[in-house]
């Protein structure tokens, strides 16, 4: 595809608001799997019973496919962070559902998160394609994020609190979903050179479709410990900072190098990091109250 660094950044927002409904309806419906369903994947395959749950799938399918189209048309440090916006306009979305008005430390939240956002994106790199990501490297990456995700699954039935649990999910499941991103801009150019159906003869979207799975199970299980405050800021946070870093390693995108730019960039980093953990924070609170 030629590279469109203004339509990425429209599709991204796009695909945000279709994150956005797809985390409410999943985050709700997750929440009323009984805790004694403890493996991820087991969690997922009760999901799959919830007329609520499949909804927001069904419209995560639709955002992530125009997540898709705009990391093939932009870099990974401009479509990243704006997918967050997605947590954003949850806000909104969560609100209505649970016919409750956005409480004052969501709307503080949501104003440090969009700034922060634009201070991360005011210094990425927009233009700079990049290359092709080396296979072996990316499978490399793949294949280790797999390894340390099934161990994560382990670990985290053994822990003493929930909410710890949840914490470490959410991260890794973070890390998954920025292989994730990487992945999908692989799948992207295997469709443009074998076309379609062509691209299913290729390695990339079985990977892809395998990591995608994982880390939705691990996230699921993450909803269904705790509330959203405990795994959603850290999921998110670390979805974008490993993304932006395999850009750079796999796909040679530029990384800012001004201790000016670097500043901006860690600031956005902590920021988002603090308006996530207020706005999940607030709606998990909103929740137990509404469900209680």
């Amino acid at each position: 595809m030629t590279p469109s660094p203004t339509l990425a950044a429209v599709l991204a927002l796009c695909s945000a608001l279709g994150f956005a409904f797809s985390t409410s309806f999943q985050h709700l419906a997750a929440g009323r799997v009984q805790l004694t369903v403890t493996h991820p994947l087991l969690v997922l395959l009760q999901l799959l019973r919830s007329p609520r749950w499949l909804a927001g799938s069904t419209i995560g399918l639709a955002a992530w496919l125009l997540h898709a189209v705009a990391l093939n048309l932009g870099t990974l440090s401009l479509v990243q962070p704006i997918i967050l916006l997605g947590v954003v306009l949850a806000v909104v979305v969560r609100s209505s559902l649970e016919r409750r008005l956005p409480q004052l430390t969501e709307l503080a939240g949501v104003v440090v998160t969009i700034v922060s956002l634009m201070a991360v994106v005011s210094v990425a790199d927009t233009s700079h394609q990049g290359r092709d990501a080396p296979t072996v490297a990316m499978l490399a990456v793949a294949a280790t994020g797999v390894v340390i995700a099934l161990a994560v699954t382990r670990l985290s039935n053994q822990l003493p609190r929930r909410g710890m649990a949840a914490f470490v999910l959410g991260m890794t499941a973070g890390m998954l979903f920025g292989i994730t991103a990487c992945l999908m801009k692989v799948v992207g150019t295997a469709m443009s050179d074998h076309g379609f159906p062509g691209f299913l003869g290729t390695w990339s979207p079985w990977v892809l479709l395998a990591c995608a799975l994982l880390a939705m199970s691990l996230n699921q299980r993450a909803y269904q410990l705790s509330r959203l405050s405990h795994s959603m800021p850290v999921l998110n946070v670390t979805s974008v900072l490993l993304s932006i870093l395999l850009g750079s390693l796999l796909f040679d995108e530029s990384l800012p190098t001004t201790p000016g730019a670097l500043a901006i960039q860690a600031i956005g980093l902590v920021g988002i990091a603090w308006g996530l953990y207020r706005i999940a924070d607030a709606g998990s609170r909103a929740t137990v109250v509404t469900t209680d």
